[in-house]
């Protein structure tokens, strides 16, 4: 009888790490390879952004005379607003944050109106920028390399990110180069970890 009862209780323990094993929250299939301060920029579409807002977000850095990298990435933002928009995540659960790298050339204005050829949704895609000093503390915070010289980006590292709710950094992308675009798929499928969808 004993032999039976301690057969059952394996049977329960073995079955327990099984149901656990399945049933752990899915997000944690993404590791956490880092965690960002908390920050506030402007955004150029008139509000105040704070990365503590409770939202998986997709952060990559730009500047608006970059001739190449920085608009095909944009293309694919704006395909990645259309597919968040279309699983009920932009905004609500989801935002895309493009920060300036430039902000002594990228005023406010010039922002809007880079913003505006990407048929961009200030709902959910947020265009930051700050000073100088503010934008390398960011940087670096992100650990994203970029060089000035007399006003001109030089050049700048080809990352993006998506932080998790808490703002922890759970996976890094390419940006986008002439031929090679954004990896989509797997940017949705990862932000549909984090958000349980």
């Amino acid at each position: 009888m004993k032999k039976i009862v301690k057969l059952l209780l394996i049977c329960f323990v073995i079955a327990g790490f099984f149901l656990v094993y399945w049933l752990w929250p899915s997000d944690e299939g993404l590791p956490i390879l880092d965690e960002v301060e908390a920050f506030q920029l402007d955004d150029v579409h008139g509000e105040g952004f704070e990365l503590t807002n409770g939202k998986v977000k997709l952060v990559a850095f730009f500047f608006t005379n970059c001739p190449d990298i920085c608009p095909l990435t944009m293309v694919d933002f704006k395909e990645i607003q259309s597919i968040l928009k279309e699983e009920g995540l932009f905004a609500d659960k989801v935002e895309l944050v493009s920060i300036s790298l430039d902000p002594a050339n990228d005023l406010p204005e010039v922002i809007t109106d880079y913003a505006a050829n990407f048929q961009a949704d200030p709902q959910g895609w947020k265009w930051l920028r700050g000073t100088s000093e503010k934008t390398r503390q960011i940087a670096n915070e992100f650990q994203m390399q970029y060089e000035l010289e007399d006003g001109t980006v030089l050049y700048h590292s080809t990352t993006m990110y998506l932080l998790d709710e808490h703002n922890k950094i759970r996976a890094l992308y390419d940006m986008a180069l002439s031929g090679k675009p954004v990896e989509k798929e797997t940017i949705v499928e990862d932000i549909a970890l984090l958000t349980g969808n």
